[in-house]
């Protein structure tokens, strides 16, 4: 069964037993648009988020956020960096409690076109 959530899923991986799970998040960022994905923690740990690349550069900057999917098309952010840039530190870390959160990227006005994107989540 689909949920509605996986409709705005572009492409995810997930690697590593159920403690220390590594997720991907990647796909296509349009101009003025965002994205997010959903996945479940087990166990109350630290969820990272690091935007690993985004468009073609590497200064250029996005919101990225962390929160609970709220309905079945949108993400409630709660934990955010408002100006993220592509990096290898995560830009989000916080301790989370077991259940369903989801990660979202969105332009800030500083898209000239779509483009690419990818965002590894750490969590237990």
């Amino acid at each position: 069964m689909i949920s509605a959530c996986d409709l705005f899923k572009d492409s995810t991986s997930s690697t590593g037993p159920t403690s220390g799970t590594t997720e991907t998040f990647s796909g296509t960022l349009a101009q003025r648009g965002s994205s997010f994905y959903t996945f479940t923690v087990v166990q109350t740990g630290t969820v990272s988020v690091t935007l690993t690349s985004v468009g073609s550069s590497s200064t250029l900057v996005v919101g990225l956020g962390l929160g609970t999917p709220s309905g079945t098309n949108a993400c409630t952010v709660t934990s955010s960096s408002p100006t993220a840039s592509a990096g290898t530190t995560a830009q989000i870390a916080v301790t989370e409690s077991p259940g369903t959160y989801c990660v979202q990227i969105s332009d800030v006005g500083n898209l000239s076109a779509t483009s690419t994107f990818s965002i590894t989540i750490v969590h237990s």
